[in-house]
């Protein structure tokens, strides 16, 4: 997955359940099979997207003893992870027509 795209899925994964440590998106954004990015890239693009206004911490989470902060969107980010969705939803309808 390239940068961009991780960014996408974490922008989507706090959009559908908002208040999420790291290690919870990461979930969250591989599939059943394993496939995914590791933790490192979605700390980082979680990080990015951080920088840039679109998400906040918003609470910590408790995981294997150790406290983590919990991300969420900003507005910023909602309307971000919108684009993002509706982009998704254009590129299907694009590919199922032609």
């Amino acid at each position: 997955m390239k940068p961009i795209d991780i960014e996408h899925e974490v922008l989507l994964a706090l959009r559908a359940t908002p208040g999420q440590a790291i290690q919870a998106i990461r979930r969250r954004i591989t599939t059943a099979q394993g496939e995914g990015p590791g933790w490192r890239p979605v700390a980082n693009a979680v990080m990015r997207i951080e920088h840039r206004g679109w998400v906040r911490i918003v609470a910590e989470q408790e995981v294997n003893g150790v406290w983590h902060p919990a991300y969420g969107l900003t507005d910023a980010g909602r309307e971000q992870a919108d684009r993002v969705r509706t982009q998704r939803i254009n590129a299907q309808g694009a590919e199922v027509s032609a």
